[in-house]
C-alpha cells in the first residue's frame, strides 16, 4: 500500500487537481482491488482502515501532495461524511 499510494498519486491524479482519500480508495477498490484486500487486517472496521488508508497518503504531504483542509464527500457506503483533501504538486 505504501508503494500503491503514490504511485496512484503520481500516475493517475494531475497536477493541481485536489482529491480526497475517498477518491483514493474508490480507485483502489477499482482499479487495485487486490491490494486494497490484502492489506486489510480482519479485526480492522471498514471505517478504521479507510482512516489508516487516509494517513498513509497523509504521509507523502510535503513531497507530492498539499494538504488542502476538509472536503464532503461519499464515501464507498454512499454516505457524506467530511474528508482530507489534499492537492497534487
Amino acid at each position: 500500500m505504501k508503494n500503491t499510494i503514490p504511485d496512484i498519486i503520481q500516475n493517475e491524479i494531475q497536477k493541481n487537481c485536489v482529491f480526497d482519500a475517498h477518491s483514493i480508495i474508490d480507485f483502489l477498490i477499482q482499479y487495485r482491488s487486490d491490494i486494497y484486500l490484502s492489506a486489510h487486517q480482519k479485526n480492522w472496521t471498514t471505517e478504521f482502515y479507510h482512516s489508516e488508508i487516509s494517513k498513509t497518503i497523509a504521509e507523502f504531504e510535503g513531497l507530492i501532495i498539499k494538504r488542502q483542509g476538509e472536503c464532503w464527500s461519499r464515501n464507498i457506503h454512499q454516505k457524506f461524511t467530511p474528508n482530507k483533501c489534499w492537492v497534487k504538486l
